[in-house]
């Protein structure tokens, strides 16, 4: 049985793009992500995201005429290229005939490389044809077995991808999206929408042009980080159609890299270069020797057994790891390359190889981090740089301005800006401005158009209230229901986000969160990226996107780890007073949001929510790596994080996340109907270590702040929300145990009273006890005393040691279809889980709420509906948070 799907979803907000827990948790999944699933998730992330125009106007807007002129007409060359259903593969080789033939794009050359994917992608995709610079174009090889290889794929020097059918068009001109419904037309989009996103993430570009095929017909695609442009279909076979084709080709063989959708301030570092030397010879490579180590790592395979990796992150120290991550960065299947920074004090550049870091998709800020080095001081410190492509809004400050703002306000447990700045005033995204010259006459919004005008956070105390974005239409076409009035100064609000390209330069790299050694260790950390959100909060900045990725490690100058609160970017002054939303998409990253931030799309992020995501943070590391008596990790993970559910035409919380945080309980599984007691999730000591019988810390823990979480909800469903307690601060007790040593910088802190001596008296919890507890949310004061606590008193608690796990989630990720409990579409919309994004890495976002009727083949479950507790369930669930 399918999931009930609205018929007109809501478009305030985009859906996520990926959301799978099946991640290597740097890059976002542990094993390669079933490809049909991947072109799936990008197709879906692409919803609203496609404009499709007339030829003449795609040529007037992206493709400015040469000086040379065509001396002859070659309007005809494609006119004998054979098609026929199902045989895609006999147009490939005329196509590249007669284009290489006829010099369309000289000083380049077409390549059929159809049946060989590039070696270093896991993926091994290959698109039918690609141009490529003669000096790099990919050549028939001879395999090892002697026997020859056609030309393979080179996603790093392929200029333009040429995709061949002979069936459905994935554009639908008819459609207010511009989508085809079909099967088949949602294929191919995936399977270009994958072209794109590989040679965004392997080459530097500002925007990708594509061709695609369709028998006798052709559509010309233009790429950036806002959205698609495509052409409407046309035929190449005839003498107009074929003018058009040879025409933009022949531009685009002339124009220069810039032109092309290359980014001018990046610069290629060529192996075996000067520089190229000196940056293997700053980490202790020898030239000669690596060849010998990549043979090697061939022939030995790239796994490790449990037990090695287990030794490797425990004897890893602090400090060793910055050093080893810019050695495993210079990996030679690779480019590096030399990156410019503007800034206001000059021009900088930085050296770095591959990304430890890269978010997946198409449309978006396509962030990538990369350990680098200045190129003017190679000995010199190493640093993490964001590259990305920012949103562009008066609204929205520049990440770097908001990290300046708090280095200087002595904020603890933040990067500390180097250097940051736009690349440059030409490289901004352009679909938005086409969007907007086609509704010049509809009145559309302008207001996202300003220019930006950064502004300084000041003294101020935290907004209370919220904001609603108005709504996003469906499309670039006005669609108005039969019968509908037109309400008078209505504004159409642009669906492509403006961006700008931009660098940032932060001086600390921190260690992927997985790294931590025990539950302490992973306590403590947390708890330092908690003081520093509260002291960013008190200076009027608060961060709005708490997730696995934006919590690090850090080394700490004693000695021992803290932690490190990341990724500022979608962070906002709290004295702003904006009259709606700054961004049309959801802020945050689904599997951390809040349930009242994701049931509610257009809500103001505050500290409960930030509160709640730092929670869901522990729960996503403590389940993964400690031991507990969850059996099937991978399904709850995916049914608690991954998970969503359908109201109103929106996507909302899965059904076990909300059901947990209503509760106040995380539920393994459910009770009984014979009186049989729910099983919730224990942490204990290691079955085979000293004092195994102890009670965890972390149950503690647990059970306090989910007791003031479902106190909020159960508040929140009675409507029934006491007004916000004023936060305060004052000192707090400092002992500690013959552990690892501490340090705690904020000394003055509110002592709050124990909610075991408030309110073991009553067995039911009236309402007066449901506002006291959840008033421990609004204040960062209960959470950092508790966590204190339980780090620095012995009470009746002690921490294990060395308790550890290998990670739990399956190796190949989870796969929802062949669970049975599962309860959610193989369909997901989060953002894939890359919990140990190191550095300023970037979180995936939330955009529209399209809602897409998932393929036969990919039909969901039915998941448990959530329905609002009515005023007769109030003492019986207010018991359950006693």
């Amino acid at each position: 049985m399918s999931k009930s799907l609205p018929a007109n979803p809501s478009n305030n907000t985009s859906p996520l793009k990926f959301s799978r827990i099946q991640g290597d948790t740097e890059n976002g999944s542990i094993g390669a992500p079933d490809l049909a699933v991947k072109r799936r998730e990008l197709r879906f992330s692409m919803h609203n995201k496609f404009i499709v125009v007339s030829t003449s106007l795609f040529m007037e807007y992206y493709a400015p005429p040469v000086a040379e002129k065509r001396k002859e007409k070659l309007s005809n060359i494609l006119k004998g290229v054979p098609v026929r259903s199902g045989r895609e593969t006999a147009m490939y080789t005329p196509i590249v005939n007669a284009l290489n033939k006829n010099n369309i794009c000289p000083g380049f050359t077409f390549v059929s490389t159809h049946s060989r994917g590039d070696p270093s992608e896991t993926s091994k995709e290959a698109p039918d044809i690609g141009l490529y610079p003669k000096d790099r174009a990919p050549r028939a090889s001879q395999g090892p077995d002697g026997r020859p290889q056609a030309p393979a794929t080179d996603w790093t020097f392929v200029e333009l991808c040429i995709e061949c059918k002979t069936g459905s068009d994935p554009f639908n001109d008819r459609e207010p999206d511009f989508v085809s419904k079909s099967d088949e037309g949602k294929k191919i989009l995936g399977q270009i929408l994958s072209y794109i996103e590989l040679m965004f993430k392997r080459q530097h570009r500002t925007c990708i042009f594509l061709v695609l095929i369709l028998g006798k017909m052709c559509r010309i695609i233009r790429f950036d980080r806002s959205g698609a442009v495509a052409t409407q279909a046309f035929n190449y076979k005839t003498k107009s159609g074929g003018e058009v084709l040879i025409e933009f080709l022949w531009r685009y063989g002339r124009w220069d890299r810039s032109m092309r959708g290359h980014d001018p301030s990046a610069t290629l570092i060529l192996p075996g270069s000067a520089l190229a030397k000196a940056m293997m010879a700053r980490v202790g490579i020898d030239e000669d020797s690596e060849k010998e180590d990549e043979d090697s790592e061939q022939d030995e395979g790239s796994e490790q057994d449990e037990g090695s990796e287990k030794k490797d992150e425990a004897s890893e120290e602090p400090g060793d790891y910055v050093h080893q991550l810019f050695r495993d960065s210079l990996d030679t299947s690779w480019s590096w390359w030399k990156l410019r920074v503007d800034e206001e004090g000059g021009v900088r550049h930085f050296v770095v190889g591959k990304p430890n870091f890269i978010a997946p998709g198409v449309a978006g800020r396509g962030t990538r981090g990369f350990v680098a080095l200045d190129e003017a001081n190679l000995n010199g410190p190493f640093y993490y740089l964001k590259d990305a492509w920012r949103v562009s809004s008066r609204h929205i400050d520049k990440e770097g301005t908001t990290l300046r703002y708090l280095n200087k306000k002595g904020v603890h447990y933040v990067p500390t800006l180097e250097c940051h700045g736009d690349v440059s005033e030409a490289q901004v995204t352009k679909t938005q401005d086409l969007w907007k010259d086609l509704h010049k006459d509809d009145k559309a919004d302008e207001e996202e158009e300003e220019e930006e005008e950064e502004t300084k956070p000041e003294e101020i105390k935290p907004e209370e209230g919220t904001t609603q974005p108005e709504k996003i239409e469906a499309s670039g076409k006005e669609t108005k229901p039969e019968g509908e009035k037109t309400k008078p100064e209505v504004k159409k609000t642009c669906p492509f986000k403006k961006h700008k390209h931009y660098r940032i330069v932060v001086r600390e790299v921190g260690q992927k969160m997985t790294k931590f050694a025990n539950s302490r260790q992973l306590v403590y950390v947390l708890r330092c990226c908690i003081v520093a959100h509260s002291e960013a909060y008190k200076h009027g900045v608060i961060h709005r996107d708490i997730s696995a990725g934006n919590v690090l490690m850090y080394p700490r100058e004693k000695g021992g780890w803290c932690g490190l609160l990341n990724d500022w970017e979608l962070s906002k002054q709290t004295n702003l007073d904006t009259p709606r939303g700054r961004q049309l998409d959801r802020t945050g990253t689904w599997q951390f949001l809040s349930v009242s931030a994701l049931d509610n799309p257009s809500k103001e992020i505050e500290i409960e929510d930030e509160l709640e995501s730092f929670f869901h943070v522990l729960l996503f590391f403590a389940i993964r790596f400690l031991h507990h008596n969850c059996v099937h990790v991978g399904s709850f993970m995916h049914k608690y994080f991954d998970d969503y559910d359908v109201g109103d035409g929106k996507y909302v919380c899965g059904p076990k996340k909300a059901s947990c945080m209503n509760l106040g309980s995380i539920c393994l599984l459910s009770g009984g109907g014979d009186g049989v007691p729910a099983t919730k999730l224990t942490f204990c000591w290691p079955p085979s270590s000293h004092g195994s019988d102890n009670p965890h810390p972390l149950n503690y823990i647990f059970r306090t702040i989910l007791g003031w979480i479902g106190s909020r909800y159960m508040l929140m469903e009675s409507q029934e929300i006491a007004s916000k307690a004023q936060s305060s601060q004052s000192k707090s007790e400092n002992s500690t145990l013959d552990q690892e040593p501490l340090d705690f910088v904020d000394d003055t802190v509110e002592e709050e009273s124990s909610d075991e001596a408030d309110l073991s008296e009553d067995p039911v919890m009236t309402k007066r006890r449901l506002e006291k507890k959840a008033r421990k949310l609004r204040s960062h004061a209960p959470i950092l005393n508790l966590l204190k606590k339980v780090l620095t008193v012995n009470l009746e608690y002690k921490w294990p040691p060395e308790e550890k796990t290998t990670d739990k989630l399956p190796k190949g990720g989870h796969k929802p279809k062949a669970d049975p409990e599962a309860a959610s579409a193989d369909l997901r919309k989060g953002g894939s889980m890359h919990g140990d994004a190191l550095g300023a890495g970037s979180s995936l976002k939330r955009g529209s709420n399209h809602i897409e009727e998932p393929e036969e083949p990919e039909e969901p479950g039915t998941p448990t509906k959530r329905a609002k507790s009515t005023e007769g369930e109030f003492s019986r669930k207010a018991h359950q948070h006693s």
